[in-house]
């Protein structure tokens, strides 16, 4: 399996070390952001019956699934060059012969 901190930057034309905006772990944490709903599936009863309380807190989370999805789906950049590294593009270098990765 290919070490996810080197991919082929098509724009350099060999393997290098990649950056992303947002830490490894701040991207896992982000993630348990859609598991909200399951923890408040025990209070759906009363969510249910107090639209006072349930319309706001179910906008709250809509609007905060924007920016968690950009998180969660962040594209690494190129390290040297800062050119996006799509995952099309490591499907077609993967059939190549690698090189070792330039950090």
């Amino acid at each position: 399996m290919v070490d996810p901190s080197c991919m082929h930057c098509t724009r350099c034309a060999h393997d290098v070390a990649v950056e992303y905006e947002n830490s490894a772990a701040a991207r896992r944490w982000w993630r348990l952001y859609f598991l909200i709903p399951l923890f408040l599936l025990p209070a759906s009863p009363f969510l249910a019956s107090d639209y006072v309380i349930c319309l706001p807190l179910m906008m709250s989370y809509m609007v905060g699934m924007g920016p968690v999805l950009s998180i969660v789906r962040e594209a690494p950049t190129c390290a040297e060059c800062g050119a996006l590294i799509l995952p099309e593009e490591q499907d077609r270098a993967a059939a190549r012969t690698r090189a070792a990765c330039v950090p």
